[in-house]
């Protein structure tokens, strides 16, 4: 240690503190919160206390001393500091001094960390931050164990305003936050007026929110269950119905679930129609179609093509209200599939949920068919 002006400064650690803990009392036995709740804000701080002894010439000290608190992660207190904490006027009584250190509570997260202290523009000691013993349970790889009843192990609670979150918890390639049960619930969550009682994230290709159960329910919600996910919805080609019994439609199914469809005796358009079964509301979500996919092939797109595209929703038994009519002649001669994004009335409810679609098929001889593949219905939730 360089000293200066021949000032020998003596600091000896008397007692360094975090108050990272609660106490436990007594609290009522019937009520599933944790005992002896008190008010966060008048209990834990981020300050730390610090006290010591400081010596000039080997005699105590007694004055004001302006100091500065250095914390290292490393035992040479080399580098630069995660944080430095100036105290100014720092009153020093036969040696003996206190202060109450405001500290970035980010910046202890549990690693190892050593303080050094500049007294007077000199700096001395490197002397390990050792912890108060509850706040071992705070140390990556703790483990608070207990055995209560109706009582939680630990109680996390945010009466905060706005993104207000209880627990937030991160992990790079395992499990951010993971529940065991051997006979409860794994994993719940509660949510109020507009809030979410248990969220997941995922930001790569990994699982949001998992849940396994050998005999009972993974995921059990008794509310609505909401996802931003798009479902989908197939009809094969081959499930259709002609317009009319009295028209000359004809056609022949294909093994895949497609089926060719000619014309018949006369010439003109002829009307398909698409029966289509869906879920309307689904886990307390109304379910709107987005979009409606047509695979098809025209035998010759001169001769034979979809002329008209109508998707319709039913409003009571005699009525009902067009979600898409489309006029676009569909005449490619190869394999392929043509969208319709769909934007009006195309929310469904447990009220209005039965939906029509037909195709309008131009035909000029009896020779040449349309076949449709199949028929695809994108699904989202509000």
């Amino acid at each position: 240690m360089k000293i200066t002006r021949n000032v020998l400064l003596v600091l000896t650690v008397l007692a360094f503190a975090a108050a990272l803990s609660l106490a436990q009392g007594s609290g009522p036995q019937n009520q599933p919160q944790p005992q002896g709740e008190v008010s966060i804000a008048a209990t834990v701080n981020s300050r730390i206390s610090y006290q010591g002894v400081l010596t000039e010439h080997g005699h105590p000290v007694t004055g004001n001393r302006n100091m500065v608190f250095h914390f290292y992660t490393n035992s040479h207190c080399s580098g630069s500091p995660v944080q430095s904490v100036t105290k100014n006027n720092v009153s020093v009584v036969n040696g003996l001094f206190s202060v109450d250190l405001d500290v970035n509570q980010t910046n202890f997260n549990g690693q190892g960390l050593w303080l050094a202290v500049e007294v007077g523009g000199t700096r001395v000691g490197c002397e390990e931050i050792l912890p108060a013993p509850y706040a071992l349970s705070l140390k990556p790889g703790a483990r608070v164990l207990g055995t209560l009843q109706n009582n939680p192990v630990l109680y996390v609670r945010n009466d905060g305003s706005g993104i207000a979150v209880g627990l937030w918890a991160t992990s790079t390639n395992a499990a951010a936050v993971y529940g065991e049960s051997t006979n409860g619930i794994g994993l719940s969550g509660v949510g109020g007026n507009n809030s979410i009682g248990t969220q997941g994230y995922n930001s790569g290709s990994g699982v949001g929110v998992k849940g396994y159960s050998a005999t009972g329910a993974a995921i059990y919600a008794a509310g609505k269950i909401q996802s931003s996910a798009k479902s989908y919805v197939w009809i094969s080609g081959n499930s259709f119905v002609k317009n009319r019994n009295t028209d000359t439609t004809r056609w022949a199914m294909r093994m895949n679930g497609g089926t060719l469809i000619w014309g018949g005796a006369t010439t003109g358009i002829r009307n398909i129609y698409y029966p289509i079964t869906l879920p309307s509301v689904l886990y307390g979500q109304p379910v709107k179609v987005t979009k409606l996919t047509v695979h098809y092939l025209c035998a010759d797109g001169s001769n034979c093509y979809i002329t008209h595209t109508h998707l319709r929703k039913q409003t009571d038994a005699d009525s009902d209200v067009a979600i898409i009519i489309d006029g676009t002649d569909l005449k490619s001669e190869t394999a392929t599939s043509h969208s319709f994004n769909l934007t009006s009335n195309n929310t469904l409810s447990a009220e209005q949920g039965a939906l029509g679609l037909y195709l309008g098929l131009h035909f000029t001889n009896d020779s040449d068919y349309v076949q449709i593949g199949a028929i695809r219905l994108e699904l989202e939730h509000d």
